[in-house]
């Protein structure tokens, strides 16, 4: 996508080209959050200093499914430090940027401004974690393959995810119909032994790229993945680790291992949780 900067009431806002004349007039609505506009909107989950909003908007007779994520001042260095630096809107709307450059998958961004990120929802897809205890056994292990190979190359192209736990990733496949139901979350498959798993990756502000990343946040990222512990067994995690390493030609997998089980095993001791 490429960008035209628009003024909305004396703010810069970047939009999406892809967008039609008179689209930042929605933008302009949506960024205040406005209850009772358009299509209602849905709240959905985020962090005590964001609000992450759902709505679909209807303009020039097509609906856009659009989430609007508006971000809070953390504390007051926040306030200071959007007089020099990039936002926490626009660093994620850049992180997104260069993560597409280099081949990977994020929700195509509609606008941005200081405070709010606008993007388009990634339709017919669920958060990795909630496909783990659903997926038959060949199609979860395939998922997994895949997943690491992924991560492998995100990495090797010295790539750090600022926030790589599994809730901020989205898998969509096109042999996989996921149906939300009253219960949410009823799986439809339709099994393919050729069917591929893209990763749509969230939350993305504190993602950035090394020439070479440093060994420290490789094993940052790789704890934050293996800290989930509901559906997976010994046997997954090897599949994942094992499909990453055959990104990684260079590093010593024994070692790496080593660190990532011992960083997980404290991480989880601390929260209380048993580690199995």
């Amino acid at each position: 996508m490429t960008y035209r900067t628009v003024k909305l009431s004396g703010w810069k806002v970047k939009l999406s080209d892809d967008f039609p004349s008179g689209f930042e007039s929605v933008i302009a609505s949506s960024a205040n959050l406005p209850n009772g506009q358009r299509a209602a909107f849905e709240r959905l989950t985020s962090s005590r200093f964001a609000r992450v909003l759902k709505c679909n908007v209807l303009f020039n007779a097509q609906v856009y499914s659009l989430i609007i994520k508006h971000y809070f001042n953390r504390d007051i260095f926040d306030i200071f430090k959007a007089f020099i630096f990039p936002s926490r809107a626009e660093k994620a709307f850049n992180a997104g940027q260069m993560l597409t450059q280099n081949g990977f998958l994020v929700p195509p961004a509609v606008a941005c401004g200081r405070k709010f990120l606008i993007t388009l929802e990634v339709k017919d897809s669920v958060p990795l974690y909630q496909l783990l205890g659903k997926l038959p056994a060949v199609e979860k292990q395939k998922m997994l393959e895949q997943f690491g190979q992924t991560v492998g190359q995100m990495h090797d192209k010295g790539i750090f995810h600022g926030d790589l736990r599994l809730g901020n990733v989205l898998v969509k496949s096109a042999s996989c119909h996921f149906e939300r139901s009253e219960a949410k979350s009823r799986n439809l498959l339709n099994n393919n032994s050729k069917d591929n798993f893209d990763f749509y990756f969230l939350d993305n502000e504190r993602s950035r790229k090394f020439n070479r990343l440093p060994m420290r946040l490789r094993i940052k990222n790789l704890v934050q993945i293996n800290m989930h512990r509901g559906d997976v067994d010994e046997n997954d995690r090897k599949v994942f680790f094992d499909a990453y390493i055959s990104q990684q030609p260079q590093i010593d997998a024994k070692t790496l291992a080593e660190k990532v089980i011992s960083k997980t095993a404290k991480r989880l001791a601390a929260k209380g949780v048993i580690n199995h």
